[in-house]
């Protein structure tokens, strides 16, 4: 099981790219919110969806959560 992070700034499209920790493209270390250990990114944007149910938008990394990825 991968341990998930979140982007705290949002991309171009207005979403959080939700990223593994082994990815080659993580944010910042102080741009990040640890998700934590999740079975896959589908079970991470929901956590991150469950913690910020007002508003925000998130979305697989390309690169390490394409199966998530929405564009």
């Amino acid at each position: 099981m991968p341990i998930y992070v979140c982007n705290k700034n949002a991309d171009k499209n207005g979403r959080h790219e939700v990223h593994t920790t082994t990815c080659s493209y993580l944010p910042q270390i102080e741009n990040r919110i640890e998700i934590g250990w999740k079975s896959d990114c589908q079970e991470a944007i929901r956590q991150m969806y469950e913690w910020n149910p007002t508003g925000f938008r998130f979305d697989g990394c390309f690169w390490c959560c394409f199966s998530c990825h929405t564009g």
